[in-house]
């Protein structure tokens, strides 16, 4: 169950923001995506942006908990987003079933990381692409991030490094890892990294 804390962040402005989303999926090209799924799926904002962004694909969003979803506030697209109770490390979702995985603002804060990316693999089809955009754990801010998320939202936060994020994806058998970051805003402490499910090489 969210903690107070949790669930008053999840109303703020910063939890609705959509420019996350809307950076990312201009480094993706997604206009044959049929499904996609979204991990963390807070008050559904995120989901219902990207079944509007993304009319032509099939939404799916899962968090632990649904308890901030608010869907009669959500704006969604054609194909309204589909909510899944669910842990983010053990999918109830199909091997080879999704085109792209995304995870904004969430992957710092989930149990058992390399499990997550064993999982987001295996539910990718072949050439789908792991979208993560998260807190730099190099900049400055990482520190006071996680000790306040560790003292008011979840002891499991840490923020990750491109390099540790490298070798994760690597372990789970994701290719060409790149991390992107806004222009202008390179000092900043957002980092969009990206990740691919390719057959071995021969």
């Amino acid at each position: 169950m969210p903690s107070p804390f949790k669930r008053l962040f999840s109303r703020l402005p910063m939890a609705r923001s959509t420019r996350a989303y809307d950076f990312a999926l201009a480094q993706v090209d997604l206009n044959q995506a049929e499904r996609v799924l979204e991990i963390g799926a807070g008050q559904g904002y995120g989901a219902a942006h990207l079944s509007r962004v993304l009319p032509h694909a099939q939404l799916f969003s899962v968090d632990i908990s649904l308890e901030c979803l608010k869907p009669e506030q959500l704006e969604s697209g054609p194909k309204p987003p589909i909510f899944i109770q669910a842990t983010a490390p053990a999918l109830p979702l199909a091997a080879a079933s999704m085109d792209a995985v995304i995870l904004v603002m969430t992957f710092h804060c989930l149990p058992e990381p390399q499990q997550v990316f064993h999982e987001a693999a295996r539910v990718l089809k072949p050439d789908g692409a792991l979208i993560l955009a998260d807190v730099d754990g190099h900049h400055w801010m990482a520190r006071p991030f996680e000790w306040v998320e560790h003292a008011f939202i979840s002891p499991l936060t840490h923020a990750y490094t491109p390099e540790e994020l490298a070798q994760l994806a690597a372990h789970a058998g994701l290719r060409d890892f790149r991390v992107v970051r806004r222009p202008g805003k390179e000092k900043g402490f957002m980092m969009w990294a990206f990740a691919a499910k390719r057959p071995p090489s021969p």
